[in-house]
Order: C-alpha cells, then structure tokens, then sequence
C-alpha cells in the first residue's frame, strides 16, 4: 500500500482536472487551459489580487482556474482573466428603454510578485486597445529604437525613475521583444505585481507554453536589473 502513496496524489489531480473540464464543456465552455494543466501536473494556485495592474483592474474581473508556474526564483499563477465590456452604446439604450450592449473580455495571464523595486511600468501594443491606467497617471518612455515605438509603447509613470526603467529595456530585451511581434504579451508591473498578458486567449497547448515561457524571461530580466540597484528588494515576496 505504502508504494501506490505516491501514486494518489497524480491521479487525483487529473480526476479532479477531467471533472472540472467535463463540467463546463458540458455547460458549453471548454476551459483549455484545465486540460493543458493536469498534463504537466501542476497544482491549483491562488487567484491574483485584483487591482494589481491596469488588466486586473478591468470591470468584473475574475480569475478562472489559476494553476501554479515556475516564475523567477519563486511561483507565479497562470490563469484564464474575464472582464465585463460595455458598448458605448449602452447610455443610449438604457435611454431609450432598450438593454444595453454588454459582452465579455478574455484573455491569458501569467502573474507573479516580485518586489523588484521598480516604478509602474506597461509594454503595450502601438496600435489597439489598452486597458485604461487606474489612475490616469501615465506618459509614453521612449526607447532608442525606432522599430520597437512602431509596434509597441513603454508607458510609465510620471514620476517614476526612468532611468531604471531604460536600464531594464537593454537592447537585448527590445530585440527580443520586437521579434515576438503580433505574438508579444502585455507586459505590466505595478506594486512589485508582474502581469504578462496574451494578446488572445490561450487555448492549445502551445500556446500556454509561450505565453509561460515569456513570462520567465521577463520575470529573469526584471530580478536581475532589479538586483542591481536594490539588492535586498529582488526576491520574490
């Protein structure tokens, strides 16, 4: 009995993993991300706090099956995020008597603490929609490359140190991220809260593999930089 001990654990995972999948697909919503999950064997996490960064602080949010990932020297949640859009015609039905246009938002996240000392910072897509900044305390840090402000903005906070925030976009990191192009995540930082966001859902299991594999690199390169100018800051909380 004492050798199939470490044999319980795995499967009652993948029992409960098959029976969470087969519940919602049968209700019509196939969460991918459950199945992708349980093959790599990971374990449920916490959700994230919310109104941690500009996506978690979207309407209605919620986190749906968060699962634990390697981030950094630590642990980080990876999670299907849900929030509520209003059509802008919304004032105007309800106006004339009509229900207004409500539909939801969806995407991936990776999301992982790291109190690596540096200023909110967000890299954004140049062209299409942004999650509006809580505080509308925001300006545009320009990079010395012309390719990266074509598809990209570093959005950062006015009275934040830019200076560490140059320092952490080095030329590697900007190439980096201007080979990923359209497949580039979001990338915000805001109260030592890393969030990389999946420009579309993740729904293959390729997929949830770049978006995890983005956020390591991002998460290595943010501890790094942020060791060298707060040593005692950069470890994961």
């Amino acid at each position: 009995m004492s050798q199939a001990l470490p044999l319980l654990f795995p499967l009652a995972l993948l029992a409960f993993a098959t029976w969470r999948w087969w519940g919602r697909s049968s209700g019509g919503q196939t969460d991918y991300v459950i199945g992708w999950a349980a093959a790599k064997g990971l374990m449920p996490g916490d959700p994230p706090l919310p109104g941690s960064t500009p996506t978690l602080s979207l309407p209605g949010g919620t986190a749906n099956d968060p699962w634990q990932v390697p981030i950094g020297d630590g642990t980080g949640v990876l999670f299907q995020w849900t929030w509520v859009i209003a059509d802008d015609r919304t004032m105007t039905q309800r106006e004339m008597g009509m229900p207004g246009g409500i539909r939801m938002g969806s995407a991936t996240v990776v999301q992982a603490t790291l109190a690596a000392g540096f200023p909110h910072f967000r890299v954004v897509p140049r062209h299409g929609w942004v999650a509006p900044a809580p505080a509308g305390d925001e300006r545009e840090l320009q990079l010395e490359s012309v390719e990266f402000a074509r598809q990209f903005k570093l959005l950062v906070a006015t009275d934040g140190d830019h200076e560490m925030l140059l320092q952490l976009f080095d030329p590697e990191t900007i190439v980096w991220l201007i080979g990923l192009g359209d497949r580039a995540p979001v990338i915000e930082y805001q109260m030592g809260t890393l969030a990389v966001v999946a420009r579309r859902e993740c729904v293959e299991g390729p997929e949830f593999e770049a978006l995890l594999d983005q956020a390591q690199r991002i998460a290595q390169r943010v501890l790094a930089e942020g060791l060298l100018h707060h040593p005692d800051a950069a470890a994961p909380a």
